[in-house]
Parts: structure tokens; C-alpha cells; sequence
């Protein structure tokens, strides 16, 4: 474990013996991941105009990286999705011949560096002897500003009268890159609506940004700049269909985000789509029709987000029923092992991520307001960056005690403090006196309450069977035999 000792007068620090050997553990950590981004930059550069066969090279590179048992499972994973007829030889094509050299120089290798090796090993001391980690990921909003109303929004109730000013975002990039953090997720809000966002994400070259757009505001110019900028992945909102995009979206939500794939792929940009999984749209975001038109459209890969009770007008009969979270968990294997396209879930990929990332264990969110908050829909702080370091805020009781709790249980399928396990929250909000970071955040804790007991009890039934009958490697990957026995 890497320590860095920080001191808060402003000193140099790091000058003691351990401080200094400790830093350097760091930098060599730092120099191996630029390394294999080099090396991996390159070799896609080559795969793009080589032989699809010649696509198990790119195994071999995961392989040679593989120390631990988890890396050498992604790198098993991977050979096997990349084999001669698998999806992923497919995808891998895909990826090589319709994205700009730019992007795949820029982006891709520092993505899967900052998911795959990220160092959780590494923490940092403060002066007052509290350590903070390095997060793999921060979520960001510089704006709440935003030109739709969508039915549930999680960040529906947050106050859209000020953006983030320029100089704090900056500042909270530069404090998580010099904390080993190099990805990061912006949302909002509509990100487009914050002043000179690319421009942003351009000087933070060595970093990678996911954008959370509806693609409203897109227009083909925005689209050659996030080439150019070459560090950018917009993911685009859509929630099916015309029919389920418009019923949460509003009239031509369907069409406008259809039309932004459409430019984003002209662009030859890195992109993917995003679909917040409810009760009412899940057999659409789900089925091969959906699937294959994603695809037509040029989305490299995709991300699915189960409807939280969070936000506007908060509704648990939009949150999909314990039976249609096991259907997302099907259907998403379903698609991986089918369709060249990658997708993940957030919920029911707990068993990979050995449960929830949030409390700044592999991420946090930050909103426009400054508010630290555990996660994008955990909306709770004790710590504003305005009057703390990000580093601090890490470091805090209540991220601190966030982590310490987590996974929150050994049934990796059940990972969530918020839905899952609603007890979790409950009690370090409690403990910790976490204030609601907007009006009527509290009704998650409060009013809720009850539904969210009876919706863990219904998916504990549901998933503890599934669990104990086939997430037996999750024990194997996370290196703990607490995880064969469902809890």
C-alpha cells in the first residue's frame, strides 16, 4: 500500500524516508500504466488494419499484464470473448474501423487502464493520520441546467440556478488526478449546457471523460471537437423506443437522441447509449430489436441504469419489480454473449465489482452545489469542496465509515445501500448527521422507508437462489470465500 503524507500547511511534503519511498512506489505504479497505454495504443493501431484472427494478440497483452487473480480473469475473459467467432472479435472490429485514430489514441487505453489496473491499494495520509483512497472514477456535475423535465430525474430537484464555477471544477480534476484518478464522469443537468466543458476535458489531456448528454444540443461542430478533443465518450439518454423515450423525455426525445447517434457516428466518435431500466420499459431496452438498432446506430457500448426512487417526484412503482431485475441480469448476459456490443449494470454487475463502487471506494459524485455526496443517487453530504480539499472529504467519518461497510453483504447481486440494503443508508446517515443536499433528498430515509424494506425483502428472495447456484467464481475472483454463502 502506497501512503502519501500531506502536510496542511502547504509544505513540501513526502520529504521523510517512507514519504519519499512511498511517492516512489507511486510513480513507478504510474509509469507501468503508461507503459501498457502506450503499448496497448499501439497494438490497436495495428489491429485496425490487420486480420481479425490476429485479434488474440490483444488477449496476450491482458495476459502479460495479469499479476493477480482478478486481472487474470478479466485477461481468461477476454481471450475467450476475442476467440474466432465470439461477439467480441466482431465488437473489436467494430471499435477499430469506425472510431478516429484520435479517440483510440486518446480515450480507449486510458479507460481500460483506469477500470482494470487501478491501484485500490494506494491511499494517501493527511497530517490528522485519516486515509484517503484513490478513487478509479469521480462522477462531476458543473450544472444542474437542463432543457428537459424527464418523468423520475434523479437530479430533478436539485437547484438549477448556479453552475459550478470554472476554476472549482478545475481545481477538484486536478485534486483527483494528483490523487491517482484519471476518469471521469460528467453529468448533471445537461453537461453541454456548462460553458466550455470540451475545453475543460482538452487540458486535462492525460484524463478520460464520459459525458452524460440527451443529445439535444448536439450538433455536428460539438461532434468533430469531441474527436478532436479526443479524451471524450458521450453517452447518449434514450429509454427504448419512441413510445418509451417520449413518455419519459417528452415529444421528439426519441428522435433528437437518434439524431445525435447519428452525427456522433459521422464524427467517428467513441460513444455509447444509456437507458434508465424501468417497470414500464424494460422488455424494449432489453430485446434484440433494441439491441441491433443501438448497434446499427454506431454505439460501441451501452450502460443500464435501474429507475432509483430518487429526485423529482420519486416513484417506486416505476422501480422495476425484483423478477424484472433478474430478467435485466439475464438479458445483459444475454447480450454479451451475442451482439458486438458491451454493456454493463450498474446493479447486477455487483458480482464483478465486488458490490457497490460508491463512498469513494472505486467513486464518488460531486454536484454543482460543491456537496460531496457517495454517489450519484445517494443524495447526502457532510463535506462541501468548497471548504474542503477533495482529499478530505475522502477521508471523512462518514466516507470513511461508507467504505468500511461495504459490500454490505455477501450476496454481491444485492449491492445497493439505497434499494438493496436500505438499512445501510438509513443508519450512516443517521450516525453521521449527513444533510439532504437538496429539498426532499430525506424521503428516501424517511417516507420511503417501508417500500424500500419490503423491495430488498422481495429481491432477497428473489436472488439469494441465484446467487448460491451460479456466482460461485465471484468468490474465486474477489480472492474471499465469504461470497460462496449467500447472506
Amino acid at each position: 500500500m502506497a501512503v502519501h503524507t500531506t502536510e496542511a500547511s502547504g509544505k513540501k511534503s513526502g520529504w521523510s524516508p517512507l514519504g519519499i519511498f512511498d511517492r516512489g512506489k507511486s510513480m513507478m505504479h504510474r509509469a507501468k500504466v503508461r507503459t501498457f497505454e502506450y503499448a496497448f495504443t499501439e497494438a490497436l493501431a495495428l489491429l485496425a488494419h490487420s486480420s481479425e484472427k490476429n485479434y488474440v494478440h490483444l488477449a496476450k497483452a491482458f495476459r502479460l499484464k495479469a499479476k493477480d487473480e482478478t486481472t487474470r480473469m478479466v485477461a481468461e475473459w477476454v481471450e475467450k470473448y476475442l476467440a474466432p467467432g465470439a461477439p467480441g472479435s466482431v465488437f473489436l472490429k467494430r471499435v477499430l474501423t469506425s472510431i478516429d485514430p484520435n479517440v483510440r489514441k486518446n480515450y480507449i487505453a486510458g479507460f481500460i487502464a483506469s477500470l482494470v489496473f487501478h491501484d485500490m491499494t494506494i491511499e494517501h495520509k493527511l497530517p490528522n493520520g485519516r486515509l484517503a483512497p484513490s478513487p478509479a472514477c469521480l462522477v462531476i456535475s458543473p450544472t444542474m441546467r437542463c432543457n428537459l423535465k424527464c418523468v423520475g430525474c434523479y437530479a430533478g430537484n436539485y437547484t438549477k440556478k448556479d453552475d459550478m464555477p470554472r476554476e472549482v471544477f478545475e481545481r477538484v480534476l486536478g485534486e483527483a488526478r494528483d490523487l491517482g484518478t484519471r476518469f471521469f464522469i460528467i453529468v448533471g443537468g445537461e453537461p453541454l449546457m456548462y460553458p466550455g466543458l470540451i475545453d475543460v476535458c482538452r487540458k486535462f489531456s492525460d484524463c478520460v471523460f464520459q459525458v452524460y448528454t440527451s443529445g439535444h444540443l448536439l450538433t455536428p461542430e460539438i461532434a468533430r471537437e469531441i474527436v478532436r478533443a479526443g479524451n471524450i465518450a458521450p453517452q447518449v439518454s434514450i429509454e427504448g423506443f419512441k413510445e418509451e423515450t417520449e413518455m419519459r423525455r417528452g415529444v421528439g426525445g426519441f428522435d433528437r437522441a437518434i439524431r445525435a447517434m447519428d452525427m456522433l457516428h459521422e464524427a467517428r466518435a467513441l460513444f455509447a447509449f444509456s437507458a434508465t431500466v424501468t417497470r414500464l420499459n424494460i422488455d424494449a431496452v432489453t430485446s434484440d430489436e433494441f439491441i441491433d438498432l443501438m448497434i446499427e446506430k454506431g454505439c460501441h457500448y451501452g450502460w443500464y441504469f435501474s429507475y432509483c426512487p430518487v429526485g423529482r417526484n420519486p416513484d417506486v412503482n416505476l422501480m422495476p419489480t425484483p423478477a424484472q431485475r433478474n430478467q435485466l441480469r439475464m438479458a445483459v448476459n444475454r447480450i454479451r454473449d451475442t451482439k458486438p456490443i458491451l454493456v454493463g449494470d450498474f446493479w447486477n454487475d455487483g458480482a464483478l465489482s465486488e458490490g457497490c463502487l460508491s463512498g469513494g471506494r472505486r467513486y464518488l459524485h460531486i454536484n454543482s452545489k460543491g456537496d460531496v455526496e457517495p454517489c450519484v443517487f445517494v443524495h447526502f453530504a457532510t463535506d462541501n469542496i468548497h471548504n474542503t480539499s477533495l482529499k478530505e472529504a475522502l477521508a471523512s467519518d462518514f466516507f470513511t465509515a461508507y467504505r468500511k461497510a461495504s459490500p454490505f453483504g455477501t450476496n454481491l447481486l444485492r449491492p445497493c445501500p439505497i434499494i438493496d440494503r436500505p438499512q445501510v443508508l438509513r443508519g450512516l446517515v443517521k450516525k453521521f448527521g449527513a444533510r439532504p443536499t437538496h429539498e426532499g433528498a430525506e424521503t428516501i430515509v424517511t417516507d420511503l422507508a417501508d417500500e424500500m424494506d419490503k423491495y430488498a425483502a422481495g429481491l432477497r428472495e428473489v436472488y439469494d437462489p441465484v446467487w448460491a447456484e451460479e456466482y460461485r467464481w465471484s468468490a474465486v475472483l474477489h480472492c474471499n470465500d465469504k461470497y460462496i454463502t449467500a447472506r
